[in-house]
């Protein structure tokens, strides 16, 4: 069980190319209809960041068209000083603030992300992958926060240790030693979950 939420962490999808979001950012200032490539470029990256923070698909989903909707809208202040992908998570970071004030939420997480069956895989396989996700992202929820937070941004948010430290205005080091810290957790309550399924 633990060799697969260690392939499910080390399966996420490489980050897209930076190069081309400044083009499809300079595009889509000009003509909005050019913002859909950045839409379709990380939406299951903002969606999968979203889940694990709130919990539940409804809220992830509405935070998902919030966050792309404020970036829209905030378009024309985006230099560049930092990378869109790292902007844009910063956005749904504050989405996610917004609805901790509103109320807390009171539905454990159920599943971390949709995970879907290769061609190739066996649908016992998509199961098992599902399973020990959704059990890395229960135990993720039982993290302290900031240990929770910079882990997510680096695993389901895919960013790196300086955009994380950009957002969570922090130093780098300070940003590595959450990231380690909790999975360093992270792995413990693991080992103890499975261990007591044995």
């Amino acid at each position: 069980m633990q060799m697969i939420a260690t392939q499910l962490i080390n399966a996420a999808e490489p980050p897209p190319l930076a190069l081309d979001d400044m083009a499809l950012v300079q595009a889509a200032k000009r003509d909005m209809s050019a913002f859909s490539g950045l839409y379709q470029r990380y939406a299951s990256q903002v969606y999968r960041y979203l889940l694990v923070r709130v919990g539940n698909v409804p809220e992830a989903q509405d935070l998902t068209s919030q966050t792309f909707m404020a970036a829209m809208q905030g378009l024309k202040s985006y230099r560049g000083q930092q990378p869109f992908p790292a902007w844009l998570l910063g956005i749904a970071r504050h989405k996610v603030a917004d609805l901790y004030r509103r109320q807390r939420p009171d539905v454990g997480l159920e599943m971390a992300e949709e995970v879907a069956a290769d061609a190739d895989s066996s649908l016992e396989d998509a199961t098992n992958r599902r399973l020990a996700l959704e059990q890395v992202a229960r135990k993720m929820q039982t993290l302290a926060p900031d240990r929770a937070e910079a882990l997510t941004l680096r695993l389901f948010g895919e960013l790196e240790v300086a955009e994380i430290a950009q957002i969570m205005n922090r130093n780098e080091a300070a940003v590595r030693m959450l990231v380690f810290r909790g999975l360093r957790d992270l792995q413990a309550q693991l080992n103890v979950a499975w261990e007591d399924e044995s």
